[in-house]
């Protein structure tokens, strides 16, 4: 009886509340995106949707959803998660969209959900790196049912996470695509193809479209993460919103497991956002310890990276109604290596030979699909290699404490019509250790910008350009009796495609390879410099992270508890399948 049931309210153009089932929600260019619903049978209320889109198949999706209906109440929350266009059981024949498609199939598909007899009309969207970048996307049709988000580790522009400085995001772009079989190579060359800003990307970058946001909305990124530029830049699109909106940086980001320091990876990088999260979707006020924006401030390690260094500063959480303001202070590239606040009066050059062939290899950073985060850097420098310039600091006398973005200005030419540059921030212990702070790039090409409208410009060879790459940002405090260097170089491969220094687009771009001469000018009206964001540490202050998540739990029901263990452990499915019972596959 129960199979015909739902036979005749699927015919109908609604899914009954059943427990688990999966539906093919149709949308508008005819394509139909599966759709696994978990619907708890408790009473008749009707539920608010808890939302999940990936690429990754249902399996991985389910797990986030699953935790935010166990703590908010099986009673009034239903979990769906659903394979994006192009994915699991939604590929029909097309392959993934890169996001473009998302908006309009969000739109269909929570008009969909929203009409359905068990809902109640509101969703709440959740989701995690590309699902996270999903639920970016997934409001600027304004669909009327999305109420609320929870985001982790995203970014709110595609092209900008595709080609940060202009360059091509080699390692990160090509092996991501590898989700897709079939489909790899085809995706690939659709990303290269489209290497300058415009029609293609505006779809997937919505900064300009802040105002239009009007619900409330918890982020969750990472210093060494892939996104953690595209993720402040989402935060502070949403807060123009009016509405509650929160930011928490932990330490990693996609940088987990073995290559992220295991002093920097605790409990909290992560229940701190679920509590947030879960108070904002349940109504509530989070904890008065947690404020808009809360960061961990990064500090020494031990010299094999395995617990925080006793004696150095850092490695703690603060939180803040807003960024701390800092000073900027200028540090200028000074012959000799040196790192000074104080310029030089006269002119100077150092230039390097840059090899395409033999370009500096990635050590770390905001990776994913290879070695990341915070890594010693020695076997690049100087003194191991002719094409990188290292400027050092002088030993510190006090602690020094950064929080905010990091830029290196430059003034720079080259023999060549294109070429590029790059600069790397490391923390330089007394043992020599120079451990990766944050690095960036810039392809000469698009020194102007990759915004939509602007043009690759060639250089004219030889002609002194001021260039600004930018090192995204992060919060650090360097100890008394270490050093700072800036590194500047011309290649991080395979973190970044090698550029050939050919001015050609990078898709089929079948030469020549050539050598590049390049060169960094310095003092005088050339001063090329560094700008660290320096801040106090009483800008940054302490909070007892243990003590707020105890008083929480004592404050919330214990379906907070579970669902906070479900979100540590990673046992979302077996808690999953108590909190909400499923019928037999044959009645459904």
């Amino acid at each position: 009886m129960k199979s015909l049931l739902v036979a005749a309210a699927f015919l109908a153009g609604v899914a009954p509340a059943l427990g688990e089932m999966k539906v093919m929600i149709p949308m508008r260019d005819g394509t139909n995106l599966s759709t696994y619903i978990n619907c708890p049978i408790i009473g008749e209320k009707k539920k608010t949707i808890i939302f999940d889109t990936s690429p990754y198949g249902h399996d991985g999706s389910e797990e986030m959803a699953a935790a935010f209906a166990t703590a908010l109440g099986p009673e009034d929350y239903c979990s769906v998660r659903q394979d994006m266009r192009g994915s699991g059981d939604s590929i029909q024949g097309q392959d993934f969209s890169i996001w473009r498609t998302q908006a309009n199939d969000s739109y269909d598909t929570f008009k969909w959900l929203a009409g359905q007899p068990w809902s109640n009309g509101e969703i709440y969207q959740c989701g995690g790196s590309a699902d996270g970048i999903a639920s970016i996307m997934s409001w600027p049709e304004h669909p009327p049912a999305l109420k609320k988000q929870f985001i982790m580790w995203a970014s709110i522009n595609a092209h900008q996470l595709t080609y940060p400085g202009g360059a091509f995001r080699n390692r990160l772009i090509t092996h991501w695509f590898h989700h897709f079989p079939g489909q790899t190579q085809r995706l690939i060359d659709v990303a290269k193809e489209h290497e300058a800003p415009g029609p293609y990307w505006n779809p997937v970058n919505i900064t300009d479209r802040c105002d239009e946001i009007n619900f409330p909305a918890v982020f969750l990124g990472g210093w060494y993460d892939i996104f953690t530029k595209g993720n402040i830049n989402a935060y502070e699109c949403y807060k123009k919103s009016g509405k509650p909106t929160y930011l928490i940086m932990e330490s990693c980001g996609h940088c987990i497991a073995k290559d992220c320091p295991i002093y920097l990876v605790t409990d909290a990088r992560t229940e701190i956002a679920f509590v947030t999260a879960v108070d904002v979707f349940a109504g509530r006020t989070p904890p008065s310890e947690i404020r808009n924006i809360t960061f961990f401030v990064m500090g020494a390690g031990n010299k094999d990276s395995t617990y925080i260094d006793p004696f150095a500063p850092g490695n703690y959480w603060t939180s803040v109604d807003d960024w701390p303001v800092f000073n900027p202070v200028k540090f200028y590239m000074n012959t000799g290596g040196v790192l000074s606040t104080q310029q030089m009066d006269t002119p100077a050059t150092q230039s390097f030979l840059y090899d395409p062939t033999n370009p500096v290899p990635t050590i770390g950073g905001n990776n994913l699909e290879m070695a990341c985060g915070a890594k010693d850097q020695q076997n690049t420098s100087s003194k191991h290699r002719a094409d990188v310039l290292d400027f050092t600091s002088d030993i510190l006398k006090e602690d020094f404490a950064i929080t905010g973005p990091l830029v290196a200005t430059l003034y720079v030419s080259s023999n060549c019509t294109d070429t590029d540059f790059t600069a790397k921030l490391t923390h330089v212990h007394p043992d020599g250790r120079a451990i990766l702070i944050n690095d960036g790039i810039i392809r000469m090409r698009w020194r102007h910008g990759t915004r939509d409208g602007i043009n690759p410009q060639l250089m004219t060879p030889n002609e002194i350009y001021e260039i600004k790459v930018s090192l995204w940002n992060t919060s650090f405090i360097f100890p008394k009796g270490h050093q700072f260097r800036v590194s500047i170089s011309s290649s991080n491969y395979p973190r970044f495609d090698a550029n050939p220094n050919n001015g050609k687009p990078i898709m089929n771009n079948t030469g020549p390879i050539i050598f590049a001469e390049n060169t960094l000018h310095m003092g005088h009206q050339y001063a090329s410099y560094f700008t660290m964001p320096v801040v106090t540490q009483e800008q940054l202050p302490r909070v007892n992270w243990n003590a707020v998540m105890d008083k929480w739990l004592d404050d919330r029901p214990d379906s907070y508890r579970l669902a906070l263990d479900m979100f540590r452990r990673g046992k979302m499915s077996k808690a999953k399948q108590a909190a909400f019972p499923t019928l037999p596959t044959d009645e459904l």
